[in-house]
């Protein structure tokens, strides 16, 4: 006959989000309501549950990072205009990160090909 004793102890988890992760998070998503919010907090939702999936903290992603990231919404058949709100809605939220100065910006001004001004 086999004995099985039950443990209360408490196993340890690290959490999902630094505090400077969550007060970027918080902080960038307080600035919309509605629908839009609804759609940002998604997308950051997604891309961020991706950086956990692929073992890096939000602001240790590089901008090649968040290129597999849409290469990944790609194989995974989204529209095109999906994966570009949602590449929009994580250069804002590194932006908004940057200009609180919460951490570098991967996706800083002038790394994207494009018109400057």
């Amino acid at each position: 006959m086999t004995t099985t004793t039950t443990s209360a102890a408490l196993i340890p988890v690290a959490p999902v989000f630094t505090n400077t992760e969550r007060l970027a998070l918080g902080g960038f998503l307080a600035g919309y309501s509605g629908l839009t919010r609804e759609a940002y907090e998604l997308d950051l939702r997604q891309y961020a549950s991706w950086c956990h999936q692929h073992h890096l903290r939000l602001f240790q992603a590089r901008r090649a990072d968040i290129e597999c990231f849409a290469r990944d919404l790609a194989t995974r058949g989204r529209p095109r205009a999906t994966i570009t709100r949602r590449l929009c809605t994580i250069a804002g939220f590194y932006r908004y990160a940057v200009d609180g100065e919460a951490a570098s910006n991967p996706d800083r001004p002038g790394c994207r090909p494009g018109p400057t001004s």
